[in-house]
């Protein structure tokens, strides 16, 4: 497959346990008015969000999908996450967020845009079945299931990692999901209307951990490659070895694995970003901590090194607090310069928070909100097409909540921001 000539800056994407987006920074703060980041309207969007083991076993598992895209057309981005659609009823967001069941006992992960579909989509899970649910009006107040394929089954039946990414140059993007055995990705058929059976199915780093993973061009080749998590033993809280996988461009599977560093306990949410302003994809990396009753959970960021095939990338921590099963990666300021949003998922605070990036990899922390649990969330979209990124949080210990943070600075700019 021909290599694209693109630059590593041009073509770094970030995606976290499971979010993935345009993770270019360029720097150009005359073109981009700033935004402040202590300006924040607080949205409970639900309250009443079942789990999945009110279905089906385990009886104790939660949902894992979150994702947001403008489904009905009207430039407010809706949400999905796991087994209900949530219509933005655009405005101020204020308003009844309208709930649709998706009426199976699935993990809605992603949204997708399927050739000769014209309505929306949503990748969803029930490992070791995977499906494809379209949309069956513009407003998707129905939607059908239909199933695309099979991957293995993880120890929390679905896997915490999953993304839309253009791993084969050109046409749709692929979508990617992390299992019991690795990740795989699926390529979107060119007419659906043409194609029966289950769509095409690779598997692309079959050692991989089922949590998070992060999705980049780290050698720069033009070519989107896999940064994820080895565990090296049985046992949580053991810490594991942060590999990228390069992606060979042929559109084979078993892509080849190098080494980047070491975590102190389990890697959860992972992301690739230009973190110092070098050019240069890093790796972030949030641990999580089980039972979480001390605060010595990790938020580290690994700088590429000079030799990409033998680790030694220099770990560097941003803050060492609770369990931190949430996080993204975004220029929320508009500087520039790539910030990092986590949340607590453990502790009294439940902090979350908006580490400012000041351009060479150091942070100072932004506060955003307390006393919300996040689980997979710290997650970031435009939902109101006003130019700003807002928060998204789903819970774990709080299940039943769907969390907004709408995000009100881009009028509000100031120096203390």
């Amino acid at each position: 497959m021909r290599k694209l000539n693109i630059t590593t800056w041009m073509v770094l994407l970030v995606v976290t346990a499971s979010a993935y987006r345009c993770g270019t920074a360029t720097g150009n703060r005359d073109s981009q008015p700033i935004v402040s980041l202590n300006q924040w309207h607080y949205i409970q969007v639900d309250d009443q969000r079942a789990k999945w083991g009110d279905w089906a076993q385990p009886e104790w598992l939660r949902y894992f999908g979150l994702d947001m895209a403008d489904v009905t057309g009207d430039g407010f981005k809706d949400i999905v996450a796991g087994r209900y659609f949530y219509q933005n009823p655009g405005g101020d967001m204020t308003e009844h967020w309208h709930r649709i069941d998706l009426g199976m006992n699935v993990d809605g992960m992603l949204f997708v845009d399927v050739k000769g579909h014209q309505y929306g989509g949503i990748i969803a899970t029930a490992l070791p079945a995977v499906y494809w649910f379209k949309a069956l009006d513009e407003q998707g107040s129905a939607w059908q299931g239909v199933q695309i394929g099979e991957v293995p089954a993880t120890g929390h039946v679905n896997g915490q990692g999953y993304a839309n990414a253009q791993i084969i140059p050109g046409g749709s993007k692929e979508v990617m999901l992390a299992t019991g055995e690795g990740i795989y990705y699926f390529e979107i058929p060119d007419d659906i209307s043409r194609h029966e059976g289950y769509w095409p199915m690779t598997h692309a780093a079959p050692d991989a951990s089922d949590e998070g993973f992060g999705v980049g061009d780290i050698d720069g080749d033009g070519l989107l490659d896999i940064a994820a998590g080895r565990r090296q033993g049985e046992d949580e809280g053991s810490g594991m070895e942060i590999f990228w996988w390069k992606n060979p461009g042929n559109g084979q599977g078993n892509w080849e694995s190098f080494p980047i560093g070491q975590t102190l306990f389990d890697a959860d949410r992972i992301a690739v970003a230009d973190m110092n302003g070098d050019g240069k994809a890093d790796v972030v990396v949030s641990e999580e901590r089980y039972p979480g009753r001390e605060p010595d959970a990790n938020l580290f960021w690994f700088e590429q090194s000079v030799d990409l095939t033998n680790g030694g990338w220099e770990r560097h921590t941003v803050v060492t607090q609770y369990s931190m099963n949430n996080m993204d990666v975004a220029d929320m300021d508009n500087d520039g310069h790539m910030d990092i949003i986590v949340a607590e998922h453990k502790g009294k605070a439940l902090k979350l928070q908006i580490w400012r990036n000041d351009g060479t990899g150091n942070f100072t922390e932004n506060l955003v909100d307390t006393g919300k649990e996040g689980h997979l969330g710290a997650r970031v979209a435009d939902l109101d097409g006003n130019g700003t990124l807002d928060i998204i949080s789903i819970g774990w210990d709080k299940y039943p909540y769907l969390h907004v943070w709408r995000n009100d600075g881009l009028d509000k700019a100031d120096d203390t921001q």
